[in-house]
């Protein structure tokens, strides 16, 4: 890790990024409208689906704190701590290294293999690419249903020594 990097990156990501990240927000819901990410795992779930699990589970003598039995309106804000080991990152793993996710949607990979579980360094997220990341993942397509790496948009826009700061600031997470 490059400490002074690093350093850097935390003013960048006080600047940019913890008014959710570490804020009283992290850990609560975030509109779909405002994150703007794939809708797809939300139209999964709905209130109906967790009072019906909920009846299932209590129905098998299982006590537990029941699920939510509401709708959903959004993701929560995830707490960032260990993020640079829980790739691939957005809420259905379509964006594989948190470098990648600070970059427009369209310079964003579309294709790439997930699952491999050799770590990069640069990047932050694991390996994705070449053919031993092939023979052990799955492949990952953004075009298809589900799976879409649009949103997140926050960060996109800064310099790229900016970027490469805040992904060595989130190393240290």
């Amino acid at each position: 890790m490059d400490a002074a990097r690093a350093a850097a990156g935390k003013v960048v990501f006080d600047a940019q990024c913890a008014a959710c990240h570490a804020s009283p927000r992290t850990g609560t819901r975030i509109p779909l409208a405002e994150v703007g990410t794939d809708p797809g795992r939300l139209d999964t779930w709905d209130k109906a689906s967790a009072i019906e699990a909920n009846r299932v589970v209590a129905a098998m003598g299982i006590t537990r704190k029941g699920l939510v039995e509401e709708d959903l309106p959004g993701y929560k804000i995830p707490f960032l701590d260990g993020i640079w080991l829980r790739a691939p990152y957005l809420h259905n793993g379509a964006v594989p290294t948190l470098r990648d996710l600070l970059e427009p949607v369209d310079r964003r990979p579309r294709v790439f293999w997930r699952g491999y579980d050799v770590y990069d360094p640069t990047k932050v997220g694991f390996v994705t690419e070449g053919d031993e990341a092939k023979r052990v993942g799955t492949r990952m397509d953004v075009a298809e249903k589900g799976s879409g790496n649009q949103g997140h948009e926050f960060g996109t826009g800064l310099p790229a020594a900016d970027k490469d700061a805040l992904v060595e600031y989130l190393k240290t997470l």
